[in-house]
């Protein structure tokens, strides 16, 4: 049996949190976190992170904040990143993915594709290694 790979949701927003951890708890252990500040805590408390899914938008530490500052770091670089965002901004989105997410994805989305997408970029980072 495999184990189960860590996706860490963070997203101030109750719903999408909800929404995602519903969808993804059969497949992954799914840690929800309501902004970056609390992600970072989590996982500088020792935690472990196969995959991030975080709000371009939050309050403390956004998406985009908390991305710069785990690719910043030696021990946390390496984990595959999704943002979340409400705002179609191309700029926004062009700016996450030259920070390194390896995704960017428009709210609302289908759950289904979240899905498919983190497996996607999970396989491709399992090669890397």
């Amino acid at each position: 049996m495999e184990i189960k790979k860590n996706v860490l949701v963070i997203d101030d927003e109750p719903s999408i949190c909800r929404i995602l951890e519903n969808f993804l708890k059969n497949t992954f252990n799914v840690i929800v976190h309501q902004d970056g500040a609390e992600g970072m805590a989590w996982l500088e408390a020792g935690n472990k992170a196969d995959l991030i899914i975080a709000d371009l938008h939050m309050p403390n530490l956004g998406g985009k904040e908390l991305l710069r500052n785990l690719k910043a770091s030696n021990f946390y670089a390496d984990i595959p990143f999704i943002i979340l965002s409400g705002s179609d901004d191309s700029g926004e989105r062009i700016q996450c993915l030259n920070l390194g997410a390896d995704d960017f994805m428009l709210k609302p989305f289908n759950p289904m594709e979240v899905q498919a997408k983190i497996h996607a970029i999970l396989r491709r980072s399992s090669r890397i290694y």
